[in-house]
């Protein structure tokens, strides 16, 4: 095999190539979902489960369920509930009389990148209720003795007491569920493959296809250190606006 040095061609063929911005821009799709509707979600359902109620360790368990599947066990899942013929999704639609004939998700060009995004939210969501739960646990019950003796409402007290307590925690979520999205592949890859005609393609399976399928080693390198210092600036960011004392990373 002969290895011929081309400097910095690579890195220049990426960021010309349409396909690897139309990557990423998918993948960014999924970022901000799971950041402005994962971490939000996540919040009300910790604040949920933080009450003393019958039944809740079951309905605990139940809630953190998908946090603790595998990410290919997770993708299987639903693929079987977004499964055009017999799948639940489309079941429960046709049966409720919103639909008459079954959708096909996962190959409408319109609807598949918004069918994985709900799936990763799935997963996203409960891994942010573990974090806030714990959060909210370490929170001392004096502060809420001593607000409701000096008369504060529920509101005030989510206010000036919760949320800002809670804000070490939105920081390590931010930075965490923003590094481990970026790196979706799994459900893309088991669900549909990229397609259908390349609607779904995000980085990490733009980078696995350049390395292991067309056998552009150089180039999926290439990708993968542009997606590095792509991260690492955001999280850098992140960083400065939410201020170092915030954080507990």
């Amino acid at each position: 095999m002969n290895l011929n040095f081309i400097g910095l061609a690579n890195y220049f063929e990426v960021l010309k190539d349409p396909d690897w911005w139309k990557a990423f821009v998918h993948t960014l799709y999924f970022v901000v979902a799971d950041v402005m509707v994962g971490i939000p979600l996540g919040f009300l359902c910790a604040l949920t489960l933080n009450k003393k109620y019958p039944l809740k360790p079951l309905i605990v368990g139940i809630v953190m369920f998908p946090y603790i599947l595998p990410p290919i066990v997770n993708a299987l899942l639903w693929k079987l509930i977004y499964n055009p013929d017999y799948g639940f999704l489309n079941s429960t639609l046709i049966n409720l009389g919103l639909i008459k004939d079954p959708i096909y998700w996962l190959i409408s060009p319109n609807l598949a990148l918004i069918a994985l995004i709900i799936a990763n939210l799935w997963q996203g969501t409960a891994f942010a209720t573990i974090i806030y739960l714990g959060g909210l646990q370490s929170i001392p019950f004096e502060l809420y003795e001593a607000s409701k003796i000096d008369g504060a409402t529920k509101r005030k007290t989510l206010r000036y007491i919760t949320i800002p307590l809670m804000k070490p925690y939105t920081s390590l979520l931010l930075v965490m569920k923003t590094i481990l999205t970026f790196k979706i592949f799994e459900i893309v890859y088991l669900l549909t493959g990229g397609g259908p005609g390349g609607s779904t393609t995000v980085v990490s399976y733009q980078i696995y296809h350049a390395a292991f399928e067309a056998f552009k080693f150089g180039k999926a390198s290439a990708m993968s250190y542009i997606l590095l210092c792509i991260v690492a600036i955001i999280v850098f960011v992140y960083q400065k606006i939410l201020g170092s004392e915030s954080s507990i990373l």
